[in-house]
């Protein structure tokens, strides 16, 4: 029997109901509902922990979990709601920590409006501007929080000839600029002995990976130090340090951080009070195998460090997960080694829609999920595994939609849509028969078939492509 349920609708009849607003600041807090997903997962993955409604999206949880379910990191989140807007053009801004994804009306747009998702920038205020129909319109925003703090913060204003008042956000956060270091470089993991080289750098913060970071130095059991003697106001700093392996922190003498010995890119922190003037910092690295990188932040009173996992440069990738398998091949590949999180390594190439990656890891080259990694300069990273998205999952027939593109029910039944990718899961609605849809992600094989998430009539959800020998959906 094909794919027949109740149909269920409970996100749209909030936003039928509302009044159309008045002249001036658009609905942007107050009298906005949004529905919101809280999913303790950085993407969006399965059912959500808890769902709940939003006031506002003037949101700042901290250090803090969002609530029952999730941790405090590593956790995403997904809002959406559908006021209405007058005619006219309109500014969105943003201010996140870490990334954040806003979608209005798609399709037929087929890409978010703003997207910094995989490439946060935490702190800075975002912005774009929007020509927008009279009626209503379905705004989504999809929130990632990796580490740290985490806060949210959207609104909007029509604009007026061009002009606009600003979203009235808090201050981005601000770093301290110490761009005068003097850095000495050691051919031993101990700082002992004369330094092999001795130069002046901007920071303390690179990403050598299997490298050498200097001639005369090896790429494994090194060390160094930079010190520095900025002129500071006086107030309270807060310093951040990212390393693979060692770190050690000295403000005026004194230890604020103390971490030397092998790790995998963990991130510490230490918050102190200065007098104005003249202080002296001095930081510490060690390096023991593998992989090595350092990102050291000091921050003005008040603000947020921004997320130093962010790598520059070539294609690259970090670890998001504890513990991430390589495979020989993507999805059901034998798995190779492992790695783990905040690791972070060069780009070899992609699957043709790029949920997967290659790269060299522990001496082996084999693919890593892009569900588990964050990704940056990725644009020219060749397809070196297949040329779509087909595949065959378990006892179905090969895939033929293809994420970012369109496909329709095939004459007959509705499709139901669910919250994950089972029977089991909680029903979101149908897709009636001939009616078209945008597919999001996927596939992800189970019960006997390919499930897709896709976007249909202000509703994301996943979808079954069909079971067996029968195709329910077909590509457009």
């Amino acid at each position: 029997m094909k794919r027949i349920a109740p149909f269920v609708v409970f996100i749209m009849m909030l936003a039928a109901a509302l009044p159309a607003p008045v002249a001036g600041h658009v609905q942007a807090q107050g009298s906005t509902v949004w529905f919101a997903e809280y999913y303790n997962n950085e993407y969006l993955q399965g059912s959500p922990a808890f769902t709940r409604q939003e006031g506002n999206l003037q949101l700042n949880w901290g250090a803090n979990s969002p609530g029952s379910g999730v941790n405090a990191d590593n956790w995403s989140a997904r809002f959406a709601a559908d006021p209405y807007f007058q005619d006219g053009t309109y500014r969105f801004y943003i201010l996140a920590d870490d990334g954040v994804k806003l979608w209005i009306d798609f399709p037929p747009d087929k890409k978010a409006t703003l997207d910094t998702y995989d490439a946060p920038r935490a702190g800075t205020t975002l912005t774009a501007d929007v020509t927008l129909a009279a009626g209503y319109h379905h705004i989504q925003v999809d929130f990632r929080e990796v580490s740290g703090d985490a806060y949210l913060y959207v609104t909007w204003e029509k604009l007026s000839g061009g002009s606009s008042s600003g979203p009235g956000f808090p201050v981005p956060p601000q770093s301290v600029n110490i761009n005068s270091w003097t850095a000495q470089y050691y051919n031993n993991g101990a700082l002992a002995g004369a330094p092999v080289v001795t130069q002046v750098e901007s920071s303390p913060s690179h990403n050598w990976g299997t490298n050498a970071p200097a001639a005369g130095v090896p790429a494994d059991l090194f060390s160094a130090r930079w010190t520095a003697y900025p002129t500071l106001n006086a107030g309270t700093y807060t310093i951040t340090a990212q390393a693979d392996d060692g770190v050690r922190v000295y403000v005026n003498g004194v230890v604020l951080i103390n971490e030397f010995h092998g790790a995998s890119g963990q991130t510490y922190t230490n918050t102190f009070n200065l007098q104005a003037g003249q202080h002296s910092f001095v930081v510490e690295y060690y390096d023991y195998q593998g992989n090595a990188s350092l990102n050291f932040n000091v921050t003005l009173p008040g603000s947020t460090p921004s997320d130093p996992g962010i790598p520059t440069g070539g294609p690259m990738l970090t670890v998001t997960a504890y513990r991430l398998n390589v495979r020989s091949a993507p999805k059901t590949g034998e798995i190779l080694t492992k790695v783990n999180r905040n690791q972070t390594f060069n780009v070899l190439g992609r699957n043709a829609d790029s949920s997967w990656w290659q790269i060299s890891a522990n001496g082996v080259t084999g693919w890593v999920s892009g569900a588990y990694v964050r990704t940056a300069n990725v644009g020219s990273v060749p397809v070196t595994w297949g040329t779509s998205t087909a595949q065959a999952c378990p006892g179905f027939l090969p895939s033929r939609l293809v994420v970012g593109g369109y496909g329709r029910v095939t004459p007959g039944d509705p499709n139901n849509m669910r919250a994950a990718p089972n029977f089991g899961a909680t029903a979101l609605g149908q897709i009636p028969a001939g009616s078209a849809f945008y597919v999001v992600s996927g596939p992800t094989c189970g019960d006997n078939g390919a499930w897709w998430q896709v976007y249909y009539n202000g509703v994301s959800g996943w979808t079954l492509e069909g079971q067996y020998s029968s195709y329910w959906l077909e590509p457009i």
